[in-house]
């Protein structure tokens, strides 16, 4: 539920905050502000851009990649046929790195060690809690997250610049069962 929260004030500091492109300046050399049909307009456009850089990177490295509704892009790269899923509640401990469209590693396990999230329930990138729900025990898989499934408008404050979509590659290695 958090994690939703963060997801609609992220979209509404976008959609509210979007001055994207050039616009006439008033007399005292500021821009006017953009009409609401505006901001909807240049957040679209952004995103069909961002699509289109997503789809070309795939393109590109000749990947057969899933799409969910929400606009992750995933292929179980090892399906180790472990059993289920890792799901909401649960503890995982995972390697992983994160790097840019163009290649450009930012994160990985091997320098800073692996990870430990429960799933949903703990403060991460919406798109990772989404993307772990597709690995069992054992499985490996190449996930795409755009923007608003990483770390939006923001980035990270370190290496992810704002609003940059983000490749994962990820490898379940501990599953602990929610108890409840």
């Amino acid at each position: 539920m958090k994690l939703l929260k963060v997801l609609t004030i992220v979209t509404t500091l976008v959609l509210v905050g979007c001055q994207c492109g050039s616009s006439p300046t008033r007399g005292d050399g500021q821009s006017p502000p953009l009409n609401r049909e505006q901001q909807i307009q240049n957040q679209r456009d952004f995103l069909a851009k961002e699509r289109e850089s997503i789809e070309s990177y795939i393109k590109d490295r000749g990947l057969d990649m899933q799409r969910t509704g929400t606009g992750l892009y995933y292929k179980i790269t090892k399906d180790s046929i472990s059993g289920g899923n890792a799901e909401t509640g649960d503890i995982v401990l995972l390697e992983y790195t994160i790097s840019l469209l163009n290649g450009t590693r930012l994160y990985s396990s091997a320098e800073s060690g692996k990870r430990n999230l429960r799933i949903d329930k703990q403060d991460a990138e919406i798109g990772l809690h989404e993307a772990l729900k597709q690995l069992g025990l054992g499985d490996e898989g190449l996930f795409i997250l755009p923007s608003h499934l990483a770390f939006g408008v923001a980035g990270d404050q370190k290496r992810v610049p704002p609003v940059t979509a983000l490749v994962y590659e990820i490898k379940l290695v501990q599953i602990e069962k929610s108890k409840s």
